[in-house]
């Protein structure tokens, strides 16, 4: 009975090829994840230009309403009295209040302008890290 054994080089040539392979594979996944970072960067990007320059006021995350016409979304709403009936705020309450909410709302806007940048500016350049350092290793690996 014949048995069908390689020589030992070309065993070791097949393991080689397996892990070429999987390094080749692994350098172009890479390299495809890097890129979508890239498209996530300059869509942030954009979208942080768009909304600097075409808003007089920078867009919430989250628009909850007005302060101007309920001015306690980030407050305390005033209690019940015995009655259960709310208690009615003075007008010096409510123009703190408004107030209050007004500079909330502001803070706000600042937070999501800087996160925003912030995503914009991160993903782009992580991206572009990732994909210089291993596509052109995609590249030699695949030629090799």
């Amino acid at each position: 009975m014949q048995m069908n054994t390689l020589p030992i080089k070309q065993e070791e040539l097949r393991a080689n090829m397996s892990g070429k392979t999987i390094a080749t594979i692994y350098f172009y996944v890479i390299s495809a994840a890097s890129l979508a970072l890239i498209v996530i960067g300059i869509f942030n990007a954009i979208n942080f230009l768009i909304n600097i320059t075409q808003y007089d006021k920078y867009p919430l995350r989250y628009p909850q309403g007005s302060c101007e016409v309920y001015s306690f979304k980030f407050g305390p709403y005033p209690a019940m009295d015995t009655r259960g009936v709310p208690a009615t705020p003075s007008a010096e309450e409510l123009e703190k209040q408004r107030q209050l909410c007004l500079e909330q709302e502001e803070q706000e806007r600042k937070q999501h302008q800087i996160d925003d940048l912030k995503n914009a500016i991160t993903f782009t350049l992580v991206g572009i890290v990732l994909f210089s350092i291993h596509f052109p290793l995609a590249r030699k690996q695949s030629k090799s």
